[in-house]
């Protein structure tokens, strides 16, 4: 019983001497606690954890896009989050199929990559609200870039129906091509077999004409030769 007690009490001994160590490893020391507050306070008085390195960016980047740009008395800003201004709000309405038809292709293709930006700075809105805690409801992000995706999917809408209409008319084209080529086969056909029939009878004709003319030619010697050869009276 003794045995057990004393082992129980090493125990619990070795246990909070260990667990003494740990603390005095891990609290971190006054000396430690002034020197990052000094350099936080040194840091700037917007509170930023490190120095501004001082890094040129180019205001050309194209990482800018996922940005709301705002220029303002000469001063360019790059907004995360925009303030709602129902009445000074310019997004307008999706396009629509009807005046998608009447844009060229690269027009289309210009238009396409500009609602995908657009798509992209909203969804770095909604993740920068979510960050937040702000409603995206309230901010109204949701409906615009259903606006866009509605957009886009109408400009591929109206690039099907070129593509179906390029396909029907190529394939009538190769139809009436088809229909071409047998007639003007026939054609050929018909003017080779006449030029052939031609042919057949000029030579019937010149083996007739030969014909004859040998005819004449043993018949006009069967003549003289009795003359030739009678007995003298």
């Amino acid at each position: 019983m003794l045995s057990a007690l004393s082992t129980r009490a090493g125990r619990s001994v070795c246990t909070a001497a260990v667990r003494g160590r740990q603390l005095a490893t891990h609290a971190p020391s006054t000396t430690a606690v002034a020197a990052s507050e000094t350099a936080r306070y040194k840091a700037g008085a917007a509170g930023a954890l490190r120095p501004h390195l001082g890094i040129e960016v180019n205001p050309d980047h194209g990482l800018w896009a996922f940005f709301r740009r705002k220029e303002k008395d000469g001063k360019v800003t790059h907004e995360t989050v925009e303030p709602v201004d129902v009445v000074h709000d310019k997004s307008g309405r999706a396009w629509t199929a009807a005046e998608l038809r009447r844009k060229s292709f690269k027009d289309l293709h210009t238009l396409w990559y500009v609602v995908l930006r657009e798509r992209n700075l909203l969804a770095t809105q909604q993740a920068e609200g979510r960050r937040l805690g702000a409603n995206e409801q309230a901010l109204g992000l949701w409906n615009k870039a259903y606006r866009c995706r509605k957009t886009m999917a109408r400009i591929k809408y109206v690039i099907n129906e070129r593509r179906l209409a390029y396909e029907g008319a190529l394939k009538i084209h190769n139809e009436k091509r088809e229909q071409l080529l047998k007639l003007e086969d026939s054609a050929r056909a018909a003017e080779e077999a006449r030029a052939a029939e031609a042919a057949r009878r000029e030579e019937k004709a010149k083996r007739r004409q030969s014909d004859g003319v040998a005819d004449v030619v043993a018949q006009s010697l069967f003549e003289t030769v009795p003359e030739a050869v009678a007995p003298k009276a």
